[in-house]
């Protein structure tokens, strides 16, 4: 499933939505398309421990049906966390979430990890090639990492990283592996990588899209004459051992 890009998860969640039935929304003109909206992009080669999606329906459908429904016609690597219905106000997930959170899962040998994370966030400056659209250019990334957290066995070791998305810095996962390897790792030592969190992070604190909409944009269901709302749905994928 991480070798998906992002138009192929739309299309699976698609043929998902038909197989389960959902009253999904379409877009008007000649080229209709469903009212779906990721978060942010799922770069191709990792997969997602929660990811999320905005759906729009075409008429109204109980929630907890909607999840069983979903949840039988996904692939068996797809896992429905939760579902939360919202309004017509709530904002784009595109929008609100502003940090991600990555694990790099090692083995060794590699560094020690406390000491490494230490005296990498004691440096003034992280630099990297920037990837994606300036790509080869210098990039700083050090306002853009927010948060480190370690773990080490004998045999194991997980690094996981908080950073900005969007502007003003936009760190990627690629961006954080080529740091790690001017750091004393070796790509050899870099096991897995995969996105652990997309978050709205508020000072120190980091929200999930579910908990910001909770109280903000949840819509009053059942009660008549309310319009057809949106669901928010968080996916996350299973990690499959070759």
């Amino acid at each position: 499933m991480k070798f998906l890009g992002n138009l192929d998860m739309m299309h699976l969640m698609e043929r998902s939505l038909r197989r389960a039935a959902i009253p999904y929304a379409l877009s008007e003109g000649f080229n209709p398309h469903i009212k779906l909206s990721m978060g942010t992009v799922l770069p191709v080669g990792l997969w997602g421990e929660n990811e999320y999606f905005d759906l729009e329906l075409s008429q109204r459908m109980d929630i907890i049906d909607f999840r069983q429904k979903l949840s039988v016609a996904l692939p068996s690597c797809l896992q429905l966390g939760e579902c939360q219905e919202i309004n017509d106000s709530a904002p784009s997930l595109m929008k609100i979430i502003n940090a991600a959170s990555y694990v790099f899962l090692l083995e060794p040998p590699f560094p020690s990890l406390d000491k490494w994370k230490e005296e990498l966030l004691a440096r003034p400056s992280l630099t990297v090639r920037s990837r994606g659209k300036k790509k080869g250019l210098d990039k700083e990334l050090r306002t853009g990492i927010y948060r480190i957290e370690v773990e080490q066995s004998l045999n194991f070791g997980r690094v996981e990283i908080w950073v900005a998305v969007g502007e003003p810095v936009n760190v990627r996962y690629d961006e954080l592996g080529e740091l790690l390897l001017q750091t004393g790792f070796t790509q050899k030592s870099i096991a897995e990588v995969f996105r652990s969190g997309n978050y709205i992070r508020e000072g120190s604190s980091y929200l999930s899209p579910l908990e910001v909409r909770l109280d903000k944009h949840t819509s009053p269901c059942g009660h008549s004459g309310v319009p057809p709302c949106g669901v928010t749905i968080k996916v996350g994928g299973m990690r499959v051992n070759k």
